[in-house]
């Protein structure tokens, strides 16, 4: 069976989820989960509550005595303007890893071609990537990010935080470009 283990970064309000593909190809959410960290406390304390969070996250989704096994651990890249917006994504981004590495996992490179042929490694799909392989359109809405969520897995609840489709639709992503489900 495979699945993905996918992660929402931020400080503010982290999503994640995971993903598996049925013995019929239906992509099917599993599990998901958000925390929000006070956003007054300092970086340094909201990296280590998203540490905790990713941690409780992966050891409640991961048969006791199991080692967790999942194919894809993934998360969405990040490339800010400045240092203010790129230090809490990757402070959460330390946060998770962390919390991956005590379970034997490490996170996936997503690997591209250039339009000149080069391959270009970077440590996640982009939001626009994302967004364009779910949704169909690169810039969608967090409405329509859900909807399209819901599309591919059925699932008919409500979602408690956009960070939570979102990190759904970070796995579907991830699924469709490796060819595990098509779209």
């Amino acid at each position: 069976m495979t699945s993905v283990l996918a992660f929402d970064t931020s400080l503010s309000s982290p999503g994640a989820a995971i993903v598996t593909v049925s013995s019929r190809g239906k992509p099917v959410i599993t599990a998901m989960s958000h925390v929000k960290p006070d956003g007054k406390s300092p970086y340094a304390l909201r990296a280590d509550i998203v540490e905790s969070w990713a941690t409780l996250f992966i050891a409640d989704n991961t048969p006791a005595g199991a080692t967790a096994d999942f194919t894809y651990v993934v998360r969405e890249d990040f490339h800010g303007m400045s240092s203010a917006q790129n230090y809490p994504v990757f402070a959460a981004w330390t946060g998770t890893e962390f919390a991956a590495h005590k379970f034997g996992l490490a996170f996936d490179k997503h690997v591209t071609t250039t339009k000149a042929g080069r391959k270009k490694t970077t440590h996640g799909m982009s939001q626009s990537a994302i967004k364009l392989a779910v949704v169909g359109k690169g810039t969608a809405s967090k409405d329509e990010v859900a909807d399209a969520v819901r599309r591919w897995t059925g699932y008919t609840g409500e979602f408690a935080t956009d960070d939570c489709s979102d990190a759904v639709a970070v796995g579907l992503a991830k699924l469709i470009f490796e060819g595990v489900i098509a779209k």
